[in-house]
């Protein structure tokens, strides 16, 4: 159980005006290292306060002011309590007076957990919460200008596709390295199960943007195609949920291509930190499942449970009855497997096929619904085709090799 104590206290002050005491509950915090007495508010004489506590009683209030505590306080004290925070100002020295890089990466963080939203709000949202409070800093400070420009100070590595070991001039990956050694130290790695995975984000950067290389189109997660998109490979741990390190590709990459370049970094992240490979089990889905990559974790001497694809599971396997599927324990009601040693790139491996009464039901309703829906439109053409034919033929100009011909719109698009 933990007690934060926040860095401000109330005391009552007496100020003297015409030979009589007028008292004042004043807060007195330490502004950027100096002590400050912040939010006075005024309680009258001596005479006035001894009444209202002899009544009970105290004055209606005019306004009142609300922040958010709970969510971002807790982020904030796990950052502290972790040693994030003090990481973080190791590699980013503090400037003499405002927020720091670390300030700006914690509340980035932060809002994007609380309130996700573009920067231009960070400064409202930042004022409405407890952080305010317990980092002193106004929230004009945290304007989407003041965000660029301390991102623009971070030494990066320049974008490559090859890069297959952290750069030592990047210092976020320095930052990667250096909170995996301190999740390690303070026993937050579980090194028996890691979790890897990749994803994508969409992105309002212009196609006219030549400059910006990593934002390209490729096949995005979300549905949104026609944007831009920046991909993200990361592993976690499997006990602890912590991310231990991560990479940011080009939308443009497969997941085949990725995982080549995540693997030798993942390795290298785990050799510099001195968690033996073999100690380490690396689950994955069937987005990197390739010839190469098996090659190559064989070398890496980790060990790693990967999902294959359907169509590359040999028929038999596939066509194997449900009766032979066993029943996995009370935990999982509905789920049944069927183990098989199979050869699959090139070697003899241990396969599982998994049956879930539950996702067969989701995938069932799935399908109705789809079935629905090509019913209704199969409906409606149907209906258009009896209508009389509209096709018609007119050459507007005989010396002009075109013909404009009009056809009725069938499966709501227009045809000519």
């Amino acid at each position: 159980m933990y007690m934060y104590v926040l860095p401000y206290m109330a005391s009552l002050v007496a100020k003297k005006k015409a030979n009589k005491l007028y008292y004042y509950l004043v807060e007195s915090a330490r502004v950027e290292g100096k002590p400050r007495s912040t939010h006075p508010i005024y309680l009258g004489t001596a005479d006035k306060v001894a009444a209202l506590v002899q009544q009970g009683s105290a004055p209606l209030p005019l306004s009142g002011t609300s922040c958010q505590l709970g969510l971002p306080g807790a982020l904030w004290l796990a950052a502290k309590e972790s040693g994030v925070f003090d990481l973080l100002q190791s590699i980013w020295p503090p400037p003499r007076s405002g927020p720091s890089t670390a300030h700006y990466l914690l509340l980035a963080a932060f809002h994007r957990i609380c309130d996700p939203g573009p920067k231009t709000e960070v400064a409202d949202w930042y004022h409405g919460t407890i952080l305010q409070s317990l980092w002193q800093f106004p929230a004009e400070r945290f304007t989407s200008q003041a965000f660029w420009d301390c991102f623009d100070q971070i030494q990066l590595s320049p974008l490559t596709t090859t890069a297959t070991v952290p750069s030592a001039e990047d210092e976020l990956d320095w930052a990667q390295l250096g909170l995996l050694a301190l999740w390690k130290s303070k026993q937050m790695v579980s090194p028996r199960l890691l979790s890897y995975d990749s994803t994508n984000f969409y992105t309002f950067v212009a196609s006219t943007n030549q400059r910006n290389q990593l934002a390209q189109r490729g096949h995005n997660k979300q549905g949104r195609d026609n944007l831009r998109q920046v991909g993200l490979a990361y592993v976690l741990d499997g006990r602890f949920g912590l991310s231990l390190c991560h990479h940011v590709y080009p939308g443009n990459m497969a997941d085949t291509e990725e995982f080549a370049i995540a693997l030798p970094r993942l390795l290298h992240f785990l050799d510099e930190n001195q968690i033996p490979r073999d100690s380490v089990t690396l689950v994955f889905d069937k987005g990197p499942a390739a010839l190469h990559n098996t090659l190559a974790l064989e070398e890496s001497g980790l060990g790693w449970i990967s999902a294959l694809p359907w169509n590359q599971a040999p028929p038999e396997f596939r066509a194997t009855p449900l009766e032979k599927f066993q029943a996995l324990s009370a935990q999982q009601p509905g789920v049944l497997a069927f183990a098989q040693k199979l050869l699959v790139h090139g070697r003899e491996r241990l396969c599982v096929m998994k049956y879930s009464a539950s996702f067969l039901s989701e995938q069932l309703q799935s399908l109705t619904t789809s079935l629905a829906k090509v019913t209704q439109s199969l409906r409606r053409l149907s209906q258009d085709l009896k209508k009389p034919d509209l096709s018609a033929e007119r050459k507007v100009d005989p010396h002009q090799n075109w013909t404009l011909a009009l056809r009725p719109v069938l499966g709501g698009a227009d045809s000519l």
